[in-house]
């Protein structure tokens, strides 16, 4: 019978040697060493004047995204004529694992539950088992989470000899820190320290609590035993000892964005998490402290819409047709979230910095880790099939409906300059619908589709024909 096809560190480790070894996608100097010495891998394709970033991991329980971002770069074929055009302009950087203690943390727990040579059939029905199961605590919440149950006789130990340093360091947590509970191994998306990179934000509402000495505890009713204002599995900030400072995976993604920006290099930053299928684009409201133009926030809103759009419109949850005959893949599409709170998070502040940055969540069955793998044949294979046309597609058209957003916003400032976002991005889901029944079916190149947008959707007044 055919083997699990979950993805450990090693695993995932040999997957990139061979991708690398191919000689398509090439290894770059490393991003970071961590805490615990593991290297940030990074690797790039592509001879473009433009840098597109994608990562993996952030969390090291959304070990999907991983699996995702290595099949993406398997996907690459230099001699398909959208993937030439698209290495041509862009250049792509692939960190594939940006929290590599989170995930040898996390999968090794996973690994004790599922091991390798587990078949996928017996390995799917205990993932199903985990999502149900965790559906439930969000339902019917108790004090001993069901999902947690589940893995309750697995701690620290299981976490192999080769990562020794990386295995005191979580060991020491659960020790100073009791009130963790039993079971919350596997969905560790902290790093080593016990600090997650997302919550690793000097704007985080949650660090004035935390210094305040409060408990903090998350809403989802499926975390509401875990106490966030000290180090551990999920969404600590800082440790309050030691006093904030950023991590050593927070900076090594900041550092790489903000050097290609100030290049003027960055065109695109896809940073995908795992549960939810949704796609995040709009910028936060920003903090005070942090100043950033009004007219540059309203540009990149409206044109990450638009590239939302695109990558939306070729995902899908489910396949097939309903009862009524209509396809399922339509009414299944990621959503593309639109409203707006106050950034906090690192990557809520990135889409305040930088151009083009979406956040997407690749599956719809929520449950890190292994939920995602409780329904091979439906939700894997749709999420996996789905977003690689996603990607690919929008890379192809990403440059052409950028340019058609920013005509359409001067037309937009012309006419009316009080036009609030919703009226504005609902013009431009009307124009990229009109984009992709005029053109697409014609699979044109990257110059077809500047001179298409402009003559065949536009006309001069800046109006969808």
């Amino acid at each position: 019978m055919k083997k699990n096809i979950i993805l450990d560190y090693e695993q995932a480790k040999d997957k990139l040697k061979k991708i690398e070894e191919k000689g398509i996608i090439k290894r770059e100097p490393n991003l970071a060493v961590t805490e615990y010495g593991l290297p940030i891998e990074h690797f790039t394709t592509g001879e473009g004047k433009k840098d597109i970033v994608i990562t993996g991991a952030t969390h090291g329980s959304e070990i999907i995204t991983t699996d995702f971002v290595i099949k993406l770069m398997e996907s690459i074929n230099p001699d398909d004529t959208v993937w030439k055009e698209v290495s041509q302009e862009f250049k792509i950087h692939f960190i594939p694992i940006l929290n590599p203690e989170g995930y040898v943390i996390s999968t090794s727990a996973v690994r004790k539950m599922i091991p390798r040579e587990m078949p996928q059939e017996e390995a799917e029905k205990i993932c199903k088992k985990y999502y149900m199961e965790y559906r439930e605590d969000d339902v019917h919440p108790e004090e001993q989470k069901r999902y947690q149950e589940m893995f309750k006789s697995i701690d620290y130990t299981c976490i192999p000899d080769e990562y020794k340093e990386l295995r005191e360091a979580v060991k020491n947590i659960y020790e100073k820190y009791p009130d963790l509970p039993k079971g919350s191994l596997q969905i560790w998306s902290s790093n080593g320290n016990g600090i997650d990179i997302q919550a690793n934000s000097e704007f985080n509402p949650k660090i004035n609590e935390i210094n305040e000495g409060k408990k903090v505890f998350m809403k989802a009713k499926r975390f509401s035993n875990i106490d966030i204002s000290h180090p551990g599995p999920i969404n600590c900030p800082f440790d309050k000892e030691k006093g904030f400072k950023y991590e050593i995976e927070t900076a090594a993604i900041s550092d790489l964005l903000d050097d290609l920006s100030k290049q003027g290099k960055l065109f695109l930053y896809l940073n995908y998490h795992s549960t939810g299928g949704l796609i995040f684009q709009r910028p936060a409201i920003p903090p005070e402290s942090l100043q950033i133009p009004g007219e540059e926030l309203t540009r990149n809103e409206r044109v990450n819409f638009i590239l939302s759009e695109a990558y939306s419109s070729r995902t899908y949850k489910a396949k097939g047709r309903d009862t009524d005959g209509k396809d399922k893949r339509e009414k299944s599409r990621y959503r593309v979230m639109t409203g707006q709170e106050l950034a906090t998070s690192t990557n809520d502040i990135f889409r305040l910095k930088y151009p083009q940055d979406l956040l997407i969540e690749l599956s719809g069955m929520g449950g890190n880790p292994i939920a995602p793998y409780g329904d091979i044949n439906g939700n894997y294979t749709n999420l996996v099939e789905s977003n690689l046309d996603a990607t690919k597609f929008t890379f192809h058209v990403a440059s052409a409906l950028k340019n058609l957003c920013e005509k359409f916003s001067k037309r937009v400032q012309q006419f009316d300059k009080n036009a609030d976002y919703e009226t504005v991005t609902e013009t431009e889901a009307m124009i990229f619908d009109e984009f992709s029944k005029k053109i697409m079916k014609l699979k044109p190149t990257k110059e077809a589709f500047e001179t298409e947008l402009e003559e065949g959707i536009i006309n001069d007044d800046g109006e969808a024909r």
